[in-house]
């Protein structure tokens, strides 16, 4: 099947196709219509644009069909100042309560990862969700083991991050690595994907987001993480192939703690180029 079909009876010619490609591979002919550039179809990377920004519908993509896409009337955009208070509303969640969050629940927040942008429409992440609290505990477990063994080496990453005070707290009985949390979301891909670490970031920011209007908190576990980058412990307890890497990790539940106030942040540091003259 050719990459891509044109109703020509509908098509107008206008352009819109080729100019929102963001490999550069449609041409526009004025009397056939759009055509991929001889060569250039391997260059295609499936991100729909051309289908659905066609104001006719006169395209279609072997790809990205258009019977897979939702129809948009209007860009869902809310005001300027409800978005704003919608995005700092978020916070960091590091309380919860104790009982879980349904499987189902989390599979849909998680739908907000494959809108997320990535490179070159790249997406290729997978999640592992820890459903257990036992779980949890053991992927917590880990972490307080390896920063043990980071202090007694007198490694320099355990004086920065602090860790022997960390594993006392630990020892205590808190939990300042998953933050009794009852589940933590794994992302993971491929070790040979180049941007899968910014994928990552920008696929679990989606999460986090779209967490809040399911009534879930996240935090970024940033011990987990460190960990995970260190050592290839984590990855074997999931059960992930060997050409696979953990990429980041969340800590996710119901809050316990309701925020009432937003906080401010430092003021904008900004410069404009070329400045004022």
């Amino acid at each position: 099947m050719a990459l891509i079909r044109v109703d020509v009876e509908k098509c107008d010619r206008d352009g819109t196709c080729a100019r929102v490609c963001p490999a550069g591979i449609l041409a526009v002919d004025a009397k056939t219509g759009p055509a991929v550039r001889r060569g250039m179809a391997s260059f295609c990377i499936a991100c729909g644009h051309c289908v659905a920004a066609c104001p006719r519908g006169a395209l279609d993509h072997a790809r990205a069909p258009r019977a897979a896409q939702s129809p948009l009337e209007r860009f869902p955009v809310l005001d300027p100042e409800t978005a704003l208070r919608f995005l700092r509303s978020r916070r960091s969640t590091r309380c919860y309560r104790p009982e879980s969050v349904p499987k189902d629940v989390l599979e849909k927040v998680l739908q907000a990862a494959r809108y997320a942008p990535s490179g070159h429409n790249s997406q290729g992440l997978t999640f592992t969700v820890i459903l257990s609290r036992e779980g949890v505990a053991a992927v917590r477990d880990m972490v307080v083991q390896w920063m043990r063994d980071l202090v007694d080496q007198g490694s320099p990453l355990a004086t920065q991050w602090h860790m022997a005070g960390i594993v006392r707290a630990y020892e205590r009985g808190e939990d300042p690595i998953v933050r009794h949390a009852p589940h933590l979301i794994v992302a993971s891909a491929p070790r040979s994907h180049k941007a899968a670490r910014v994928t990552t970031y920008l696929a679990l920011e989606y999460v986090e987001l779209y967490a809040t209007t399911w009534g879930v908190g996240t935090c970024w576990a940033g011990y987990v993480n460190a960990f995970a980058m260190e050592r290839p412990d984590l990855g074997h307890f999931l059960g992930l192939s060997e050409d696979h890497a953990v990429m980041g990790c969340l800590m996710a539940g119901y809050p316990e703690v309701r925020f009432r106030r937003l906080p401010e942040r430092d003021p904008l540091q900004v410069r404009w180029w070329p400045g004022a003259h």
